[in-house]
């Protein structure tokens, strides 16, 4: 992503080519793409129009017009641009799978498909394309088609635990749980003794597991749940969403958690004031909250659970910033802490407690009807939150966050389950294990929540 400065040099450098050359329909479809980046919609689209208008075969501005008309919800104009599309370029996969979700969000199931049916009928007996066009029929929602493209190709390339991974997953949310545990049971096989795997193996790897075992005990397969997660035990004892999960069904069967990672994860929530930290915490908050909203956002990014609100990308503590700098400080000196309080409990969350220190860090603001469902997280260690806005007088706990062991529609068959709701103020820093769910309440009131969540990452 381009930050706010470089697009708005690139902008400016493109009109100035521009004025040089305004019939360039070339450089008409890069404004275009720099304008969209920046969030300009309606200038984007007189962009690619002028484009077009010069060059009315120039494929890149209509399928990228269509596009932007599709996430404005113009539906017959982006059907209309992906027809012409079609018209100059019959072989154009792209433009089959946006009329495909085109006509699905319209209703007419037929067109639908067909057209899905068409970019399948496209795609050449070839790994790459047919896993491409896999991942983005699953990201349309079409999950049976997408489930037969990863399958063919998975006829050419057998051996490839990716596509195996994928298939899984499109099968589980299509709700076919025992392919889809054969299909988690290859991906395991083929990536193989866990102790060797390199970082991204390791990740497969493990969600692999976890998912296998959630569909498991969607089945009720308990018997053969055990078995499986008393063998993985042996080999891998930090697997984080398995974690999660053996800690809700330890509640659902009222019954020991068989899994080490961190066993009764909601007694390891804490909680600190850090205002004392700061020479002038006020000062120091309102600065902060200024800078970060300067800094580019992302409406509800779509690998996120936040809903109604912006978040950055996770590398805020990388940024040169003196006020970051002081918090991150003292985020340290409160997981040391953190640690030293709880380092004496019997658990592989403080054996194997990360040495490197190294942390993932980002800004979530949240507006009226803000949200965050509830979600833990896989990839780190120990998870936290620094408030730096809340709501001074809340109602029915709204911006509040709620610990729970209850996530990911797992199956529920004791509806007590316990949960732990705090209602932060600003200076508030809450630390709890990655593995252990958690949301935030929405917020009703037409007021803005900051907070800058963060991880502590596992060592590699």
């Amino acid at each position: 992503m381009q930050t706010e400065f470089s697009l708005e040099a690139a902008i400016e450098g493109l009109n100035k080519a521009l004025q040089a050359d305004p019939k360039n329909a070339e450089i008409h479809c890069k404004l275009a793409i720099a304008l969209a980046e920046q969030g300009n919609s309606s200038a984007a689209i007189e962009s690619y129009q002028a484009a077009i208008n010069i060059e009315p075969r120039h494929i890149p501005a209509l399928n990228n017009l269509g596009s932007i008309y599709r996430s404005l919800g113009r539906t017959e104009e982006a059907l209309s641009v992906f027809a012409q599309v079609i018209k100059f370029e019959q072989n154009d996969v792209s433009a089959y799978v946006n009329l495909g979700s085109l006509f699905k969000e319209k209703g007419d199931i037929s067109a639908s498909e067909m057209h899905y049916r068409k970019a399948l009928s496209l795609t050449p007996a070839d790994y790459d394309a047919n896993f491409n066009l896999a991942n983005a029929l699953r990201y349309e929602g079409d999950l049976n088609i997408a489930i037969e493209c990863y399958e063919r190709a998975i006829r050419v390339e057998a051996n490839f635990p990716v596509a195996h991974y994928y298939l899984a997953n499109a099968l589980k949310d299509a709700g076919r749980m025992l392919p889809a545990i054969n299909s988690y049971s290859k991906v395991i096989s083929l990536v193989g003794d866990p102790s060797f795997l390199a970082s991204s193996a390791m990740q497969m790897y493990r969600m692999s597991v976890a998912h296998k075992a959630e569909c498991l005990y969607a089945l009720d397969e308990t018997v053969d749940l055990r078995q499986f997660i008393q063998k993985v035990t042996e080999s891998d004892q930090s697997n984080i969403r398995l974690a999660s999960l053996t800690a809700f069904i330890a509640h659902q069967y009222q019954e020991a958690d068989m899994y080490p990672f961190c066993r009764d994860p909601l007694n390891w929530i804490k909680i600190f004031d850090i205002k004392s930290h700061f020479e002038n915490f006020e000062e120091s908050r309102v600065g902060l909250i200024s800078y970060l909203n300067e800094i580019p956002q992302i409406w509800e990014p779509s690998n996120a659970t936040t809903k109604k609100g912006y978040q950055t990308e996770d590398q805020l503590f990388n940024l040169q910033n003196s006020m970051l700098k002081k918090l991150e400080e003292v985020i340290k000196l409160k997981i040391d802490e953190y640690y030293t309080e709880f380092s004496s409990r019997s658990s592989v969350f403080t054996s194997r407690w990360p040495k490197q220190g190294k942390m993932k860090s980002w800004y979530v603001r949240l507006v009226q009807g803000g949200h965050q469902d509830a979600h833990m997280h896989h990839l780190g260690w120990l998870s936290g939150v620094v408030y730096l806005k809340t709501i001074k007088y809340p109602s029915n706990s709204e911006g509040s966050i709620e610990f729970g062991l209850h996530g990911y529609d797992y199956k529920i068959i004791n509806d007590q389950i316990p949960n732990k709701i705090h209602q932060p103020s600003d200076g508030d820093l809450v630390l709890f294990p990655s593995s252990l769910f958690h949301k935030t309440i929405p917020i009703q009131q037409n007021i803005d929540r900051g907070v800058i969540a963060f991880d502590l990452m596992p060592d590699p």
